[in-house]
Parts: C-alpha cells; sequence; structure tokens
C-alpha cells in the first residue's frame, strides 16, 4: 500500500462505523511546517505499516484548514505524491473525533509538550492520553512513560521519524525500496530544515541522507534525485519563500506557535523571512495595526513575539529582528527587551531604521505597544527565543 493509498484509505475507514476506538492520532507542532506535517505522514503510514499492522493512525495538522494554503512549500511537496488537501486532517476535525472516539491516543512529533487550545483541552478533561513522542526540541519534561520517547536535537525532525522505524524494521530494506515515496517525502524536510545539508546537520541526518540516495539512487517515483536534490530543494525553498499576495495577518500565520506560561501569560510567537522595514513598506500603518490586534484576539493572546530573520540585499548581511506587541499597560512586557537584552544581544541598530521608526510611530499610542530590536545573536532562532521568553515572563 502506498502513503497516499493509506490516506484514501483511512478517510473511507473513517466513514464507516467500524473504525477502531480509542481513536489515535498524531499531531505535529502548532507552527505546521513541513517537518511537522512530513513527521506526523509518515509517522501514522510507518506505525500502520511496520508496528501494529492494520491499525490505523490518523495524522492531524494542528492549524485551521483554512491557513494550510499559506503553506505553499508544503502543498508543492504532498503534490508531487497526489496527495490533496482532502486527504488531510486539521484541528477543527479534532473535536469531531473526541465526539466519536471520547478518547484519544496521541502522539507527538516535533514537539514534546501540547500546542493549541483544542488539544490542551481535552487533556485537561481527561480524554487525551500521549502515547508516544518523537521531537528535536529541548526536553520539557512532559510524559515521561511515553513509548518511544525519543528526545534529541537533530537537524529534522522527520529523521528522528525514519531512523525509529528503520531500527524498528531493522533487516527490512525491501520495504524502503518499495516505499520510495516515503523516502521522497522524508527528503523535503531535511533538505530545508539544513539549508540543503549545511547547516545544524548532525549525525542522523547524514546517516538519514545517505540512506536516501542510496534507496533514491534508480527508479525513482518523482524526480532523478541523484542528479536533482539541488533543483528540488530550491523548488522547495522558492515555494517555502513565496508569500505573493499575503496579508500581514497571512504573514503572522504561516509560521505560528503559541503557549502559555505559568502566570498564565498566552504569548503567541511569528517567525517572518522579511525585514520589518519591508513589512512596513508593504502594507499601510493602519493595515498593520489592523492586523496585529486582530492576531491578539483572533488567537485570544496577550503578547504576540514576531522573529525576522533574512539576508539584506545590499550587505548580503544574515540578520535576525526581535519584535513584540501588545495593548493595554502591562510592565512586565514593557520591559521585556530589557529582560532578553543580554541573552539575544538586542541593540537599536535597526536595518533601514527609518522605515522601522515611522512603522513604530505610527503603531504606538496609549492602548498599542510594538517594539522593534536588532538582534545580533544571529544563532537564537525561534526554538531559543521561546524558552528565554518563557524563563523570563515566568519569573
Amino acid at each position: 500500500m502506498s502513503l497516499r493509498s493509506y490516506l484514501v484509505n483511512l478517510k473511507q475507514a473513517l466513514s464507516s462505523r467500524t473504525f477502531k476506538t480509542p481513536y489515535r492520532i498524531v499531531t505535529g507542532n502548532q507552527s505546521a511546517d513541513m517537518d511537522s506535517v512530513v513527521s506526523a505522514i509518515t509517522f501514522a503510514y510507518l506505525t500502520y505499516s511496520l508496528k501494529t499492522p492494520n491499525e490505523y493512525i490518523i495524522p492531524l495538522i494542528d492549524i485551521p484548514r483554512e491557513d494550510f494554503a499559506l503553506r505553499r512549500d508544503i502543498n508543492k511537496l504532498l503534490s508531487y505524491h497526489n496527495i490533496t488537501e482532502d486527504l488531510l486532517y486539521f484541528v477543527e476535525d479534532f473535536d469531531k473525533f473526541l465526539d466519536k472516539s471520547t478518547s484519544i491516543d496521541l502522539s507527538l512529533v516535533d514537539h514534546n509538550g501540547l500546542q493549541g487550545v483544542e488539544i490542551n483541552k481535552g487533556f485537561d478533561g481527561g480524554q487525551v492520553n500521549v502515547e508516544a513522542i518523537i521531537d528535536h526540541h529541548a526536553d520539557e519534561g512532559h510524559f515521561e512513560n511515553a513509548n518511544p520517547r525519543i528526545i534529541r536535537t537533530c537537524g529534522s525532525n522527520s529523521t528522528l521519524v525514519f531512523h525509529y522505524f528503520h531500527d524498528l524494521a531493522a533487516g527490512q530494506e525491501e520495504f524502503w525500496e518499495s516505499n520510495k515515496d516515503v523516502i521522497e517525502l522524508s527528503l523535503g524536510p531535511l533538505l530545508i530544515d539544513t539549508s540543503n545539508m549545511t547547516q545544524k546537520v548532525e549525525d542522523p541526518d547524514i546517516k538519514a541522507f545517505e540512506f536516501y540516495k542510496k534507496v533514491l539512487a534508480s527508479d525513482t517515483v518523482n524526480f532523478t534525485a541523484q542528479s536533482n536534490y539541488n533543483d528540488f530543494y530550491k523548488t522547495l525553498k522558492t515555494a517555502k519563500k513565496d508569500i505573493s499576495g499575503f496579508s500581514f495577518a497571512d504573514i503572522l500565520r504561516k509560521d505560528y506557535k503559541q503557549f502559555k506560561f505559568l502566570h498564565d501569560d498566552r504569548v503567541g510567537f511569528s517567525s517572518i523571512s522579511k525585514p520589518l522595514s519591508w513589512i512596513a513598506n508593504k502594507f499601510s500603518i493602519q493595515d498593520i495595526k489592523d492586523d496585529l490586534s486582530r492576531t491578539l484576539k483572533a488567537n485570544q493572546i496577550e503578547l504576540l513575539v514576531i522573529t525576522a530573520s533574512f539576508t539584506q540585499k545590499d550587505t548580503g548581511i544574515y540578520t535576525r529582528e526581535f519584535c513584540y506587541y501588545y495593548e493595554g499597560q502591562n510592565e512586565k512586557y514593557a520591559e521585556l527587551y530589557q529582560l532578553v537584552w543580554q541573552q539575544l544581544e538586542l541593540s537599536t541598530d535597526l536595518y533601514r531604521s527609518e522605515a522601522i521608526s515611522s512603522l513604530t510611530n505610527g503603531v504606538n499610542d496609549s492602548g498599542s505597544h510594538l517594539k522593534i530590536y536588532n538582534q545580533k545573536k544571529v544563532t537564537a532562532t525561534r526554538k531559543q527565543v521561546v524558552p528565554i521568553v518563557k524563563e523570563v515572563l515566568e519569573k
């Protein structure tokens, strides 16, 4: 059975009255990037094929269905395998599954703590049991009894998913030869997350990549991988960066996560690949202000952190910006930049500072507060920024 056939059969099985309960679901993190989506889909398929034969796991994408169109790189990758949106499951499906199943056995990939209002609500109500974790983020210390519970750093989480099932099915090399679609799908996030095997590459990534090349050396499903790895990466990277036609709110939603911290601080984190000066020149001040406010309300958060990363076109310098927005009066948020100043090596030496000043002057008033800084510690991605912000807010 191909991976696509699995998804087709899963949809048919769910429509029948004989689907086994409790439902088993696997979900990636709330940013729903390529790594999370592919990790969830391959985990579901490989569990069915190699671990618990004929027992379906539902891969859930932890965003609203309408947001999936913003993930143009993922849609491009899935299109190579004729996997369409109607074969996938999203946040709004979770409550429906819970209603039908009354309880859910949940596996987490590409994160190790629950994310999303719906899933957390189900867990708080005693209806969700976390049964497995495969993740490459920092260990949050939850769900110690999960099995497997694999948490270690790695360039791509899809690599850890592959190695788990490859080890589980040791000696069954013919399985991978007959399931090249799984390998090709896993190759996408590996290349994207490691910038074509040039950054954040660890030993599991290297071993997975060598295995992928061996399997794909002949008779590949959709492309001649041996000669087209670079083109494949460039195609997916171009699709990922394509934000033509997006509103500012769309850009904020494209790569978004949110967390609830110790003192009930509900914080959203948006990663964007454009400088804030570009945002200031692309959209009107009023549109930016309205979209920032809508983002707070739509996600029921008090604080929005925006992490921007880009290469300056005129100098070629790789740059990061740390930005945040909140409304009303909150002394802790007002001082947040001071609390993270040293750890993130913040400065006011901003790229195209005139545009930034116009933006903040236009947005800021007694009820709206937008702060933007240059982040000199360019190695600190959102993975590092989230725990830093968490630590200072929880003191």
